[in-house]
């Protein structure tokens, strides 16, 4: 079996988790991600051989150091399918210039290195679960919240189906930022 990658924002505010726990009841699934795996997918890789991996290395830190931090903010449930059974639930972001201007440079840089590579429109979310299992919807009123992330660094993820959590962070690459603080983020993803 090959090795798969992604390249995402990770997403820490413990908000997320409250929102998943707050509607769950409400759905059936097979896979619900914990909280450790929260992310935003900027560009699924797939299969990359060893020179892929730092071609994208190297992509994504070029792109990084000259994208200044930022914040997204979510308000909103959606999912990905039939609205009574979605096979995907998640919560998306608000409309971002900076998101937008960060994931359109990375893809076009990425799509010229790896011709192979995932062209699927981008649509901003984070999953909080998937697979629907059995039944239908339960009607509920959406609880409403606001949650303000910041973002501060792109991670490179393999995908370990068979581990828990699935992801596993390879690499990280800070936003704009100091020597210091580039090494504080990485080492608290790295280890």
């Amino acid at each position: 079996m090959s090795t798969h990658y992604f390249l995402a924002l990770p997403i820490e505010d413990e908000k997320f988790e409250h929102v998943q726990r707050d509607i769950l009841p409400f759905y059936s699934y097979r896979r619900t991600y914990r909280p450790e795996e929260f992310h935003l997918t900027l560009q699924f890789l797939g299969s990359l051989d060893d020179d892929e991996v730092e071609a994208v290395k190297e992509l994504t830190r070029e792109v990084t150091t000259s994208t200044a931090p930022f914040a997204l903010t979510f308000q909103q449930i959606d999912h990905f399918g039939r609205p009574d059974r979605p096979r995907v639930l998640t919560i998306v972001p608000e409309p971002s210039v900076d998101l937008t201007a960060l994931t359109g440079t990375l893809r076009r840089k990425l799509s010229e290195e790896i011709p192979a590579l995932d062209r699927k429109p981008f649509v901003p979310h984070v999953t909080l679960a998937k697979k629907w299992d059995t039944g239908t919807r339960i009607p509920y009123i959406a609880p409403m919240f606001t949650i303000e992330e910041p973002i501060e660094m792109v991670v490179l993820y393999r995908i370990n189906p068979n581990h828990t959590p699935a992801y596993e962070a390879v690499e990280v690459f800070p936003l704009q930022r100091s020597e210091e603080d580039t090494w504080r983020s990485r080492l608290k993803f790295l280890t």
